[in-house]
């Protein structure tokens, strides 16, 4: 993963499952092509039906009726005030099973994750009910810190370089806003939206992207956010479910997301048992004596 266009979501991914998966995989032998698979253009569709980013745009096969323009008109305002919205928060502590998934690997494991907003994300990871620290990462909007404790390494270098360390390039605003729930991203133009039996759906689009929200009529909440970058290379969705009213904030404590990347799919779900807003919260990162500072 080396294209920028979808950081936002595998950012995600790496720090937690991608890393994780890489430093508990076992030694596989090697195939003997080295060629790509190729692309799969329509992935997400065909795991998620009519209703995504790449076929909704027209088509009106789940609506119940057609809107006015006047009608049209006043939804895109809803929506676009929805797509602003941002669950308001100084700092946020969770604790999320995971399971990554992809062609060639399957892992579960535990993230920790801290927040003090618009500063600092920490990650720890661990694995066997918490026996095995893998690894912890400290992010601030200019740097990343990371412990390899499988490897007894630590390495810290500008986000700007992060991609020597991490497959894509990293974004901390985007990442703070995937943990907690909102619009990962707010650029672009609004294109196209539509009124279904129960829900809303919003698509925007910028030069390299297009994104649609799903919002749940009865409470507002998103339900989903799909992407796709123009040349269909790469494509994600995440689906949002289960929230509870958590410290005044409706949160949503199960997540899966789904990558894919010229054909190859990375699968990952997110389950929060344990989320806290506006508690005081600590990021203890030193790096151990014996580890060797890359």
């Amino acid at each position: 993963m080396n294209r920028s266009a979808l950081r936002l979501i595998l950012f995600l991914v790496t720090v937690t499952s991608l890393t994780a998966c890489q430093l508990l995989k076992k030694p596989t032998a090697k195939t003997k092509s080295n060629r790509r698979a190729p692309v799969n253009r329509y992935a997400i569709k065909e795991r998620y039906g009519i209703n995504t980013v790449d076929s909704i745009a027209g088509s009106k096969t789940n609506e119940t009726s057609l809107p006015s323009p006047e009608q049209k008109t006043l939804l895109i305002n809803n929506l676009s005030a929805l797509w602003q919205r941002e669950i308001p928060f100084e700092t946020f502590s969770g604790k999320a099973k995971m399971r990554y998934e992809s062609r060639t690997d399957k892992q579960e494991f535990v993230a920790h994750i801290r927040i003090q907003r618009d500063k600092a994300i920490w990650i720890n990871v661990t694995a066997a009910m918490g026996a095995i620290n893998i690894a912890r990462v400290l992010i601030t909007p200019d740097s990343i810190f990371f412990l390899n404790y499988l490897q007894r390494e630590a390495q810290k270098m500008p986000i700007a370089d992060a991609v020597k360390l991490l497959p894509v390039p990293a974004d901390f605003k985007v990442l703070q806003n995937l943990i907690i729930g909102n619009v990962l991203n707010k650029s672009g133009n609004v294109i196209d939206v539509t009124d279904y039996g129960g829900t809303w759906t919003l698509q925007v689009a910028d030069d390299v992207m297009t994104e649609q929200m799903g919002y749940n009529k009865s409470d507002s909440t998103i339900q989903s956010l799909q992407m796709r970058t123009k040349d269909n290379v790469l494509q994600g969705m995440i689906n949002f479910g289960k929230y509870e009213l958590t410290n005044g904030r409706r949160f949503a404590t199960d997540r899966t997301l789904n990558i894919n990347n010229a054909g190859e799919p990375h699968n990952i779900d997110m389950n929060f048992n344990k989320a806290e807003f506006d508690q005081p919260v600590e990021f203890p990162f030193s790096i151990p004596p014996k580890f060797k500072l890359k």
